[in-house]
């Protein structure tokens, strides 16, 4: 049963997906990590549907381009990108680490992160006007669970920016450390089989990229905040997912 609350409780803070309601028991939160992938599968074959039945029905190309944009925030509620933009202020700022976290806590929204969604979108629009069905939709689409799993292995191993209190303490305190680290390895491992198998050109690069934007994600985190925070890990959710369209639309 515990595993059934942790699948509803990934689903319910994660996307705006309907789900039945969980009691956030301590049990319950145990395996929560450990499903976040798979709201990202969900995501990702979303759009891939979306962008064949764009195609197929020959809607236009900028229509379903800024659709395919907005669709992912519509799905994840934008919980993620709230951590991009409040991490592109605080980046922004050139404090020290604790003046960084009392950014990323404030919720003000600064002219950088304004800046930094813009350009996001753009890119992203960009990127969806470029991309046809094929290896590169196939690899957008297997990349929203690789940032996921990702993201979910930090939360696990990376150094914390507070020890206690944060939102990434509660899910790495309560989360059982080992059973989570094999269970989104092997979801990790699983996605970048398809990737090489699938992916062709664009798979290769995607993971060659996925490494190198994770290796720097651990790296400022550490110099600049001291540690991974809960908008630290949305923040390389969005940029790893942009790395991908990139990819893509380069490769497509």
């Amino acid at each position: 049963m515990k595993y059934v609350s942790s699948f509803l409780i990934a689903f319910s803070m994660y996307s705006k997906i309907p789900v039945p309601q969980a009691d956030w028991e301590k049990s319950s939160m145990e395996y929560v990590m450990c499903f976040f992938p798979l709201v990202g599968a969900v995501i990702g074959g979303i759009l891939y549907g979306a962008a064949w039945a764009a195609d197929f029905f020959a809607i236009p190309r900028q229509l379903s381009a800024a659709v395919l944009t907005a669709l992912p925030l519509w799905i994840s509620g934008g919980i993620h990108m709230d951590g991009y933009m409040d991490t592109k202020d605080a980046l922004a700022s050139w404090g020290d680490s604790q003046k960084k976290l009392e950014i990323l806590k404030d919720s003000r929204v600064g002219a950088f992160a304004v800046m930094g969604l813009g350009i996001y979108l753009l890119l992203s629009y960009g990127a969806w006007n470029c991309i046809r069905p094929g290896q590169g939709l196939f690899c957008v689409g297997v990349g929203f669970v690789i940032s996921r799993a990702l993201s979910g292995l930090s939360v696990i191993f990376f150094p914390k920016a507070k020890k206690t209190g944060s939102y990434v303490t509660m899910f790495a305190g309560k989360a059982q450390k080992k059973k989570g680290a094999v269970i989104l390895g092997l979801l990790l491992f699983a996605a970048s089989a398809l990737l090489l198998v699938f992916g062709g050109r664009c798979g290769w690069i995607c993971l060659l990229t996925a490494a190198a934007v994770y290796i720097w994600y651990y790296y400022i985190s550490k110099k600049q905040f001291g540690g991974i925070t809960g908008d630290l890990a949305g923040y390389f959710v969005q940029l790893l997912e942009l790395v991908f369209l990139l990819a893509a639309a380069v490769t497509g």
